[in-house]
């Protein structure tokens, strides 16, 4: 449970952090020219300061991040609209496509301000020590997850790790994708070495822990393919005993269950009008929708449909389907569109009390204890297959809580085919949870999944759109090459 204190994300360090931050940290203005001279001098300064550096995860992924679900073959094409992230979906977006340049920017603000936390903060007075650790640990952190996911959504970019002037950021090259994540891991280590195992206060609730820095870390690890490197940070998520996978999954994605032993990191989301509600869950719906039950305040046009080739992955009896996919509805004024499936699974908690449909209570995920232990099930099989052996006990618990049989070495009989076994799991359990895209393209495999998914009929048939490796990246903003020569393009765009 939260409650409206939980992180303390009040309208007040929003608003400071945004006066005192650029608009877009790679045009060329570091946050230090908009400074209020001694700003960073107490403990209390340092809080709002990491309070305004969460506060930009909302703005991410309150409906941004989200629409680049449409990338992979959970989401089936819209024909009507062009949007962003049907550009996105089609493999048609270039250097100039807004989505994405938004989400650079914002990732770059993270950046920016947590360099001016770990800058300063060595300097600052607090009257609890252990707090200026904890400060640092979380920029470090949302310095470490920024880098990671820049790293995975446009490859390699400037490293910038201090506050720096105009002309110092122009002599930095680009850096490699390695380079980039092999950053974010550094980032994310140091962090949970300054961060604690659990917050004192229930105040605090929801901010980062040692362990949401190992997850991530090890998240990056596996995308990499450093299965032994990700093992000892999963070991110690699992062996902390403060963590235990819900007893439904229902319970995931319920408000009322937001930080449970579930939630390794969350981004916190608070209703009540107060601008810091959650607005994607209601824009995974169109405009004419009439299913008062989970959509009192109706829709919005460009929602993303679910794919018929995501909901032919259920195994009959899995529970998650129903609980994760509307098929069909009901729509304004009669009528019933069977063929338009929708994702309902932010949406079943808690509904918008102020008739606000952008402002839901519930809060996102981002690492769950379950995918932790199926990350941690995949390590054991890239060690070493072994027949029904721990990995299985793990796959199996995931499965029977979504009410599925056992698998066991007689069906799965090799490295190879529990690995399958894995990535197939990983997508009915984590769909729309921001996790497939990912999954296609360390599985090495994306390019011909994603080109048999355009093969289908309901994506167009005859190949309509087709991705080629290039497209494993984004392209660079286009803005951004312009301001900076150290950008250079992605090739293929």
């Amino acid at each position: 449970m939260k409650t409206i204190n939980n992180l303390l994300f009040i309208s007040v360090a929003v608003i400071f952090l945004i006066a005192t931050s650029c608009e877009d940290y790679l045009d060329l203005k570091p946050t230090s020219s908009y400074n209020a001279a001694g700003f960073y001098s107490t403990q209390k300064d340092f809080e709002l300061a990491i309070n305004g550096d969460y506060a930009m995860l909302r703005s991410i992924w309150g409906y941004k991040q989200n629409f680049l679900e449409s990338r992979g073959d959970e989401v089936q094409d819209d024909p009507i609209t062009t949007a962003d992230h049907v550009l996105a979906h089609r493999f048609l977006n270039d250097a100039s496509t807004p989505l994405l340049k938004d989400l650079w920017s914002y990732y770059w603000k993270i950046i920016d301000r947590s360099n001016a936390i770990i800058d300063k903060i060595d300097n600052g007075t607090f009257t609890d020590e252990t707090y200026r650790s904890y400060r640092k640990g979380e920029a470090y952190f949302l310095r470490g997850y920024a880098y990671w996911q820049l790293g995975n959504m446009f490859g390699g970019v400037q490293i910038i790790n201090h506050q720096m002037s105009i002309s110092e950021i122009m002599a930095i090259p680009r850096s490699t994708e390695e380079e980039t994540l092999n950053q974010a891991i550094s980032d994310l280590l140091t962090a949970a070495d300054l961060l604690p195992e659990v917050w004192p206060k229930t105040s605090e609730l929801g901010r980062a822990t040692k362990f949401s820095a190992e997850g991530i870390a090890a998240k990056v690890y596996l995308y990499q393919h450093k299965f032994q490197d990700a093992k000892p940070l999963l070991e110690n998520i699992i062996n902390s005993g403060k963590y235990t996978m819900a007893t439904n999954y229902a319970d995931c994605f319920l408000d009322k269950y937001d930080n449970s032993p579930e939630h390794v990191f969350q981004v916190q989301f608070i209703s009540g009008d107060v601008g810091l509600g959650f607005a994607y869950p209601v824009c995974s719906i169109t405009t004419n929708v009439d299913e008062p039950t989970l959509y009192p305040y109706g829709g919005i046009s460009g929602a993303n449909r679910v794919s018929p080739d995501l909901i032919a992955a259920y195994e009959p009896g899995d529970k998650r389907l129903d609980f994760t996919i509307m098929q069909g509805y009901h729509i304004i004024g009669g009528g019933f569109d069977a063929n338009s499936n929708w994702c309902i699974k932010y949406v079943q908690g808690t509904k918008p009390s102020t008739g606000n449909k952008y402002d839901y209570p519930n809060n996102l995920p981002i690492l769950r204890y379950t995918d932790v232990k199926l990350m941690y099930a995949e390590v054991l099989n890239e060690e070493g297959y072994v027949a029904d052996g721990e990995a299985f006990t793990i796959l199996n618990e995931v499965r029977q809580r979504a009410g599925l049989p056992n698998l066991t070495s007689a069906t799965l009989t090799s490295q190879s085919e529990f690995r399958s076994a894995i990535f197939h799991e990983r997508r009915v359990e984590f769909a729309f949870e921001h996790q497939r895209w990912i999954d296609l393209k360390r599985s090495g495999n994306v390019v011909n999944v994603m080109n048999a998914f355009f093969a289908r009929t309901d994506e167009g048939g005859g190949n309509k759109y087709h991705m080629e490796d290039f497209h494993k990246l984004y392209p660079i903003p286009q803005e951004e090459i312009l301001l900076n020569p150290n950008l250079t393009q992605n090739p293929g765009y």
